[in-house]
């Protein structure tokens, strides 16, 4: 999603649905039937295609204003689903009361299995206020730092990307073992 922000691309269908898996593990985003190329900030008058609710934007749903900070906002709900093994997003709240409870300031639990600093990342990209949301930009570098302490382990992408490198670059499963040798040899 970095890499397409920097693009002006502005995906408006970013869930976990829509995110496919290489044979190495790579997340791929998928599905850009919504997208638009963005110079500004998108604001439509009329919308004839149905859009994602649950994973839209407190703007997005109400000015029908898109950008990479409503991107970032669905990129939050993504994060609960993979946290929450793929629950629904807003379960046991209908559709049309999603933006009344968000208005009010309230947000989705922590899952289970996001950590309280992992949490705090993803109600970062719920704040209703677009400009304090962080860009996907931040987000990779806090992703990075999250995932490092995580595993304890500091070096884990120079050293994963120097075993690539020494292997080749064929995305073939020797990668797979090299990249499961690092984690489990930290025992996550």
């Amino acid at each position: 999603m970095e890499f397409i922000a920097s693009k002006n691309i502005v995906h408006r269908d970013l869930a976990a649905r829509n995110v496919l898996l290489t044979n190495d593990f790579q997340a791929k985003i998928s599905d850009f039937g919504l997208a638009v190329i963005n110079n500004t900030d998108l604001k439509e008058t009329t919308l004839v295609k149905k859009f994602p609710v649950r994973w839209m934007s407190i703007e997005a749903i109400v000015e029908k204003l898109f950008s990479e900070k409503s991107d970032v906002w669905a990129f939050g709900v993504l994060m609960f689903e993979v946290f929450s093994l793929g629950q629904d997003p807003y379960a046991g709240i209908e559709t049309r009361q999603i933006l009344r409870f968000l208005r009010s300031g309230e947000r989705m639990s922590r899952p289970e299995l996001a950590t309280n600093e992992m949490y705090e990342m993803i109600c970062r990209c719920w704040e209703e206020n677009l400009e304090t949301r962080p860009k996907f930009e931040e987000l990779v570098a806090k992703l990075h730092d999250v995932l490092e302490g995580e595993s304890g382990y500091s070096n884990y992408y120079e050293e994963l990307k120097l075993s690539q490198e020494q292997e080749g670059s064929d995305p073939t499963n020797a990668n797979n073992s090299v990249a499961l040798e690092v984690l489990d040899d930290n025992s996550l």
